[in-house]
């Protein structure tokens, strides 16, 4: 099976967040669980459809992860190609979006444990167009200084402290979620995240001095 490659990006910017009407992202985690029961059912085609809707999602979380854009575009691939593999295990019961997301996690563990390392310091113009949005406002905001000292910062803070905002704040998955994938409380997420949140500011305001 072929997927369709339509991966564009991920954050812009630490102020800027994405929304969704709950109602609305509620109906869509619904259809998400429906679409992979039937992959698991054998109707792998509608796996076109999950990769649609959260390949730009995972290249994000990805790009967050490693600064790599070649790199997260493949770790998409392994994610869709994971999710096949072992598309016996979703359950009937299950939550599609925590299900892929733990999947990201540990396609993106791995990698990390047979590189050992990233450097933070990539050329992006290749990957301009995959990390921008439509807008043109966005493609600037990407070569500001701003963002610069915003990556920086990002990039002083630990895999797993970065991982943990990359779900939340720029992927947009619910404390609840993330805590499932992790096996502790909501609560217990909330507050990493504010503290995190509180490093990161302090960390960015030192820079941008």
């Amino acid at each position: 099976m072929t997927l369709k490659k339509e991966i564009s990006n991920p954050h812009v910017t630490f102020r800027t967040y994405l929304s969704f009407p709950d109602r609305m992202h509620q109906m869509n985690l619904l259809e998400d669980h429906n679409l992979m029961l039937k992959v698991k059912e054998g109707d792998v085609e509608k796996l076109n459809l999950l990769y649609k809707r959260y390949s730009r999602r995972f290249f994000g979380f990805f790009y967050g992860m490693t600064s790599d854009g070649a790199t997260s575009e493949d770790l998409v691939q392994n994610v869709f190609v994971r999710i096949l593999k072992y598309k016996h295990t979703y359950k009937e019961n299950g939550d599609f979006e925590v299900w892929a997301f733990q999947m990201a996690r540990n396609v993106h563990h791995d990698h990390y444990r047979k590189n050992k390392r990233y450097a933070f310091q990539e050329d992006m113009n290749p990957y301009e167009e995959q990390l921008s949005e439509t807008t043109n406002t966005e493609v600037n905001m990407e070569r500001s200084d701003e963002l610069n000292y915003l990556k920086k910062a990002l990039s002083n803070l630990t895999d797993e402290k970065r991982e943990l905002i990359e779900l939340v704040r720029f992927q947009k998955v619910k404390y609840a979620k993330v805590a499932e994938m992790l096996g502790v409380t909501e609560s217990a997420i909330k507050v990493r995240v504010h503290r995190i949140l509180k490093e990161l500011r302090e960390s960015y305001l030192k820079l941008d001095v």
